[in-house]
């Protein structure tokens, strides 16, 4: 059945029919988790999740993204990952048979739950995954926000001046309890190549200074979603810090000091 909507999928007329006809058989059958087998690797999919929904239909997820940074990490040869906003894995799990270490920060426990479950079917044992949403403050409850439950693949922190937030009645959206803590007080790693994906809805800036440390006292490269609103502020503390820009594809910036 897999194979068939893979085929459909590929024909540039059918890409807005099939996921709509998908989402129907997905409601009408109850269908939730399913798992699947991505090259030589085994995903178990939220097919209610838009991300995991994606991975199931077009047998790939931002390819290009992950191609440019697996080149760089074997060209460089890095041996620290640190995957900010790891969702169920999808990174953390492609590169942990090239990289030796990696450190998985996941906010939300249901997406943590299935990152583990992945790691787990897959028997893989070199990802460290933590339970935290990362920021430049430490040791604080807070609460992370989706316009609808089932996209849980982007978990924000909430915040009353986010510009996304005004877009979406207040009463309406989906809200979780999570922890924050800063990077530099979660991991201490110094003069190592490492690479890092971070994916964390408009906290970008947060998060890089909160993890300030790491990034000026390891050589590395970053993988950045940056939203537009966000990109002066993002690209200009990158700069101050001796980080160039080198590649991008769509909103994800990369960027290294090397």
């Amino acid at each position: 059945m897999r194979r068939f909507f893979i085929i459909l999928y590929k024909f540039k007329f059918l890409k807005r029919i099939v996921p709509s006809i998908f989402k129907i058989g997905i409601r009408i059958f109850n269908i939730n988790y399913v798992t699947i087998k991505h090259k030589k690797t085994l995903f178990r999919l939220n097919l209610k999740n838009p991300i995991d929904r994606e991975i199931y239909l077009k047998n790939k997820y931002e390819k290009k993204q992950l191609d440019y940074l697996i080149k760089f990490i074997k060209k460089k040869n890095v041996s620290i990952f640190l995957d900010i906003g790891a969702h169920m894995g999808f990174y953390s799990i492609n590169l942990s048979r090239i990289v030796k270490n990696i450190y998985a920060f996941e906010p939300s426990a249901g997406n943590y739950s299935q990152l583990k479950q992945n790691m787990h079917i897959n028997k893989i044992r070199n990802i460290r995954v933590f339970n935290k949403a990362l920021s430049n403050i430490a040791k604080k409850n807070i609460k992370m926000w989706v316009p609808d439950k089932n996209k849980t693949g982007g978990f924000s922190i909430l915040d009353s001046n986010d510009r996304e937030l005004k877009k979406y009645n207040s009463n309406k959206i989906f809200s979780i309890t999570s922890s924050c803590e800063k990077l530099d007080n979660m991991l201490q790693i110094k003069n190592k190549k490492i690479a890092v994906k971070i994916d964390v809805e408009r906290h970008e800036e947060k998060v890089l200074k909160g993890g300030l440390n790491i990034f000026k006292n390891n050589k590395a490269i970053l993988q950045i979603e940056v939203f537009p609103s966000k990109k002066k502020k993002v690209f200009d503390f990158l700069k101050i810090h001796n980080y160039k820009k080198i590649h991008s594809v769509a909103n994800d910036y990369f960027f290294t000091n090397y």
